[in-house]
C-alpha cells in the first residue's frame, strides 16, 4: 500500500553500498511509495558523485542517499561529507545496525540530515524519513539521539561558554527557527509556523548553520541543546529526546508529507 503525500513531487533516491539483502530489501519497501524512485545504486563515494551529478543532468536529481555508517568496503561517514560537500542540497540518511554506534556523531558532524537504527525502522517509518529529510526535515530515533549527545557532552568540540557565544550572534527570528529546526521540522512547516515565505525559511536555515558552524540542521539542533541556546541544556535535550521519539513511534509523523 502506497504512502499518502500531500504533494505529487518525486523524491529520487540513490542507495549507496549496502548488503544485497539490505539493498533489495530497501528497493521493495521504496517501491511502495510512488512518490519515491531509486535512480540509482552506487558501491562508493566516488561512483555515488558520478550518479548525482548524471542524474541532475538528466532533469532527475537525487534528493535523498541512502547509506550505513561503515562496513568492510565503505566509510559511510566520509562518503556523506563529500556528497555533502559537493552537493549540500542532497540529504543523507544514514541507516545503522547498531544501535550503540559510535559513528553516529560524526555521521551528524558530516551533514547527515538522518540516523535511523534498521533493526527498529518498520516500512512506513523510512518512506516517512526519505519524504522528511528530503524537505529539510530530520529524523533520529530516541536512542540514537541519546549516543550522539552523550558523545558531545563528553568529547564536545567547543564549550557551552563557546556556544552560547555564537549564538549571541543570532537574530531574534533565527533562534525562532532554531527551536523548530530542534524539533525536526522542514522547512515548509517552519516556514508556515512562522508566516514566512519558504525562500525567507532556506535563508534563516543557512544563517542558523553557518553561524552555529554546524555541518546540517541536525547537528545544529544538537549544538543548541547542547549549549542551551534553546532553553537550558538538559530540558533542551529532553524535549528534543521526546520528540524525536514521537517521530520514531509514528505519532507525530503519521500521515504529514513533511
Amino acid at each position: 500500500m502506497a504512502v499518502e503525500q500531500d504533494e505529487t513531487q518525486t523524491v529520487g533516491v540513490l542507495i549507496l553500498d549496502f548488503s544485497p539483502v539490505i539493498r533489495e530489501g530497501l528497493r521493495a519497501i521504496i517501491a511502495r511509495d510512488e512518490t519515491i524512485v531509486v535512480v540509482g545504486i552506487a558501491p562508493d563515494a566516488d561512483e555515488a558523485l558520478s550518479q548525482i551529478r548524471h542524474a541532475s543532468s538528466r532533469g532527475r536529481p537525487v534528493n535523498v542517499v541512502l547509506t550505513e555508517t561503515r562496513n568492510h568496503t565503505m566509510d559511510g561517514v566520509q562518503a556523506t561529507r563529500q556528497i555533502k560537500d559537493e552537493f549540500p542540497e542532497v540529504a543523507v540518511l544514514v541507516l545503522t545496525e547498531n544501535i550503540n554506534d559510535a559513528y553516529v556523531i560524526d555521521a551528524i558532524h558530516a551533514g547527515a540530515g538522518g540516523y535511523m537504527f534498521l533493526k527498529d525502522m518498520s516500512p512506513q517509518l523510512l518512506l516517512q524519513s526519505i519524504h522528511r529529510v528530503g524537505e529539510g526535515g530530520t529524523q533520529m530515533t530516541a536512542a540514537l539521539l541519546h549516543t550522539a549527545v552523550e558523545n558531545l557532552l563528553q568529547n564536545g568540540r567547543k564549550t557551552l561558554a563557546e556556544r552560547t557565544a555564537e549564538a549571541a550572534h543570532l537574530t531574534e527570528r533565527e533562534v525562532d527557527v532554531l527551536r523548530l529546526m530542534g524539533n525536526g521540522d522542514s522547512n515548509k512547516v517552519i516556514g508556515a509556523t512562522l508566516g514566512i515565505t519558504l525562500d525567507t525559511t532556506k535563508k534563516h536555515v543557512r544563517n542558523v548553520i553557518d553561524k552555529l558552524q554546524a555541518r546540517s540542521r541536525t547537528h545544529a539542533a544538537i549544538i543548541a541543546a547542547q549549549a542551551g541556546i534553546v532553553g537550558s541544556p538538559l530540558k533542551s535535550l529532553a524535549t528534543l529526546a521526546d520528540q524525536l521519539a514521537d517521530l520514531a513511534d509514528g505519532r507525530t509523523a503519521a500521515g504529514e508529507s513533511t
